[in-house]
Formats: C-alpha cells, sequence, structure tokens
C-alpha cells in the first residue's frame, strides 16, 4: 500500500510539474519574445520601408545599430538555420510519440483479467536471473484489469501524450520567436530538459529495487507469425514509414514557417536580405585563426 501510495504521488508531482512548466514557459518565456519580436519587426516596416512598402537602403542605414542586431538576430532572418533546428524538435518530439504508441499497443494487447480473479493473478513468475551475486526474480505481466487499463490510460497515456502535443507546438513558437541564434541553441536544450522531467523523477525518486524490479517486468505478448510473409517485405515497411516521417515532418516544418508560425503573422521574408550586409560585416572575426600580429599595440595603430 506504501509503494502504490508513493507511486501515485510521484505522477501526481511530474504530471503538476510538467503541466506547470509548460504554462510558466508560455507565460513568462514564450509571449513576452513574441512580443519583443513583432515589436522589432514593427518598427523596421515602419522606419525603413515608406507609405507604399518600398525598402529604402538609406532608411535602413540610418536604422539604430541596436535596432538591426535585434532584427538580424531573429531567427526567421535565417530559413534554414530555424529549418533544421525545428526538424531536429520535431524528430524529438516524434520519436517521444512513437515510443509511447509502442508501449499503448503493449499494454493494449494484453489480454483483459479474467472476472472474479483477485490482481495478484495479472502478474507470473518466469524465472530468476543471477547479476553479480544477486539472484532476482522475473515476472511477466500476462493479463490486465479494466482498473489497471484505466489507471493507466488516466495517469500514464493520455496525460503523456497531451504533454508531448503541447510542448511540440509550445516549443516551435518558442524556438520561432527566439531572438539571438546562441539562445536557440541553448533553447532547444531547455525543451530538452522538459521532456525529461518524468524520466528524471523516475531515476532520483524511485527506490534502486524497485527500478530493478520493474527492468526484470516482461509483457507476455503473443507474437503471431506469418509462415507466409516475407522478413524482407517487413524491413522494406518499417524503412516505408521512416520516410513517410521523415517526409511530413519537413512538409510540416517548411508550411509552419511559411504558413502557420505565430510569431510574426504574414511574414513578408523581407529580413534576410537586407541583413545579409550587416551580418558579414559584425559576425566575421577580426583575426583569422592562427594570425599573427592581430593586436598590436599603441594608439597609432587603431
Amino acid at each position: 500500500m506504501c509503494g502504490f501510495f508513493f507511486t501515485c504521488c510521484i505522477m501526481g508531482l511530474n504530471l503538476t510539474l510538467q503541466f506547470a512548466i509548460l504554462f510558466w514557459i508560455k507565460q513568462y518565456v514564450m509571449d513576452p519574445s513574441m512580443r519583443q519580436a513583432q515589436d522589432t519587426y514593427g518598427k523596421f516596416h515602419r522606419e525603413v520601408f515608406d507609405n507604399s512598402g518600398t525598402f529604402s537602403q538609406a532608411n535602413f542605414e540610418q536604422f539604430g545599430s541596436g535596432d538591426k542586431e535585434a532584427l538580424c538576430q531573429m531567427t526567421l532572418s535565417k530559413h534554414g538555420f530555424i529549418f533544421a533546428i525545428l526538424f531536429l524538435w520535431g524528430v524529438t518530439c516524434i520519436t517521444e510519440v512513437r515510443d509511447l504508441q509502442r508501449t499503448i499497443q503493449n499494454f493494449w494487447a494484453l489480454p483483459d483479467l479474467p472476472e472474479g480473479e483477485p490482481a495478484s493473478e495479472m502478474v507470473n513468475e518466469v524465472g530468476t536471473k543471477r547479476e553479480d551475486d544477486d539472484v532476482q526474480e522475473v515476472h511477466e505481466l500476462i493479463c490486465l484489469s479494466q482498473n489497471a487499463r484505466r489507471t493507466l490510460n488516466v495517469l500514464i497515456f493520455v496525460p503523456k501524450l497531451v504533454i508531448v502535443v503541447v510542448l511540440t507546438y509550445v516549443g516551435c513558437v518558442w524556438l520561432t520567436a527566439t531572438q539571438s541564434f546562441a539562445d536557440l541553441i541553448l533553447n532547444a536544450l531547455a525543451l530538452e530538459f522538459v521532456i525529461q522531467i518524468d524520466e528524471a523523477l523516475y531515476e532520483y525518486f524511485f527506490p534502486k529495487a524497485n527500478r530493478e524490479a520493474i527492468g526484470l517486468m516482461q509483457l507476455a505478448i503473443e507474437v503471431k507469425e506469418d509462415e507466409d510473409a516475407d522478413p524482407d517485405n517487413a524491413i522494406l515497411a518499417s524503412y516505408a514509414r521512416s520516410v513517410v516521417y521523415i517526409g511530413g515532418l519537413l512538409i510540416f516544418v517548411e508550411l509552419y514557417l511559411n504558413y502557420l508560425q505565430p510569431v510574426l503573422p504574414n511574414f513578408m521574408h523581407d529580413i534576410a536580405e537586407v541583413c545579409v550586409p550587416y551580418l558579414e560585416e559584425t559576425f566575421v572575426p577580426h583575426c583569422a585563426p592562427f594570425s599573427s600580429g592581430c593586436f598590436q599595440f599603441g594608439k597609432a595603430t587603431q
């Protein structure tokens, strides 16, 4: 009973933390970043373009250096860079979804516990495993009661799916609204941290003996083999699914950046070209690698 109560508490803590962090990221990080990006882009249109929407190079040269830096550091100014980051973020999220899908399929494949049987009959001891000098029992989960299925759905599967879907959207918007290229990498790493909260709680708070027992638990899933099935066709089907995932993700990222992103609605893609000279001037190091005499002494050398 104590173990069950402790597990429920950790699950509740996990859900509370993940949903709370999602809310705080949106309210305190994502929304302010969107506001700042929209302020910068709006100022660029007001002060650099005339009333007819024609770009003025003279006005852009008079645009403040701080405003130029803020504008040209927007991630939307480098389509290839933000595309690659969003694609990798999408790969992370798809991996989470596919892992969750496989887990759900495996548990749903288990038969129902016969009516009237105690919950202890869901688990069957199948042998032992020797590790170093320790002998551990290996168990199989052979069936699930209706209460166990509902508990898994309510406390694990549905919340995990909701968190991944919401985090995918919040992450895309946050990365798109990032105000500098360096912060883009850091924000992507921060999103990975949010996904790993449940695993961190499990690793650091659950007793080692419980983790080892769960690691030795197996699912007694009956694998139906088709004698006429060609193994090569199964492999080709796996490759085909992967190609569909990759192609679908590439299309989604491109559609998102061009039509779906809410950071700069109706974005005209008019930043990259005007920022090229500025980026070439400010992003190129003064000294080449291994050069000598780069930092000379005295005011006369300036």
